[in-house]
């Protein structure tokens, strides 16, 4: 994916659900319960900003298919028998290959050998398998389709004002652009850093624009500045 480094991204719980499909609902209660909960910034009280990795995305997923055939206390207990197996992966639901057959779900160390993650006795059922690699192409499809383009707000003191970030395919990462303050452009390695950046950027091209007006200079303004008060 060219230009987006997927390892160093941080998704807001609204980019979560659109790009998994859980509801939200779903994203709370399996953070609660310790299933997928946030590894770039886990929720601190109410109010607080919770952030994913890709990562977490594919576990999301993978949990997400688990619950189509499971009860929630067993995708737990797979969840529970995988980190104990597998304590040098973070998260080993988004590496392992699973395959869910009737009550119960098998890790695949290969295909001769499957470790019963419930140890639940005598299963016939067809099998299904999980596919980690099929979930990480879609996925994958998704947050390019999702970081093409994108206008956010930031927020300055008593105003947010509109930033468009799109991929910067030269160096990686992003850029961001203020469209109501001209040349006010910045960069950043993920999204979360960008906007911090842009923060840093309008704050420093209002400061710029007062010193020049103290000093009877006029800045041209883009006549389509939008700038909203933000209420509490």
């Amino acid at each position: 994916m060219a230009g987006i480094n997927l390892a160093l991204e941080a998704f807001s719980s609204a980019q979560v659900l659109r790009l998994t499909g859980i509801t939200p609902k779903q994203l709370t209660y399996w953070d609660q319960k310790g299933l997928v909960k946030p590894s770039r910034s886990p929720a601190s009280g109410r109010g607080s900003r919770r952030l994913y990795s890709y990562l977490d995305l594919l576990a999301l997923m993978t949990v997400k298919a688990l619950k189509r055939r499971l009860s929630l206390q067993k995708v737990r207990k797979c969840v529970s028998f995988l980190r104990g197996r597998l304590p040098d992966i973070s998260q080993p639901l988004s590496f392992c290959q699973l395959i869910a057959c009737g009550d119960t779900v098998y890790l695949a160390r290969d295909e001769a050998a499957w470790v019963d993650t419930l140890k639940v006795p005598g299963q016939t059922a067809l099998k299904e398998i999980l596919d980690i690699a099929m979930f990480d192409r879609e996925l994958r499809q998704r947050v390019l389709e999702l970081v093409v383009k994108r206008v956010e707000q930031v927020r300055v003191g008593d105003y947010a004002y509109q930033v468009e970030v799109e991929p910067d395919e030269e160096e990686g990462g992003y850029v961001a652009t203020v469209p109501a303050l001209p040349g006010c452009i910045t960069q950043g390695n993920t999204l979360e850093d960008v906007l911090d950046s842009a923060a840093d950027a309008i704050k420093c091209w209002l400061e710029a624009q007062e010193d020049l007006a103290r000093k009877g200079v006029k800045v041209p303004t883009s006549k389509g500045r939008r700038r909203a008060r933000v209420t509490a």
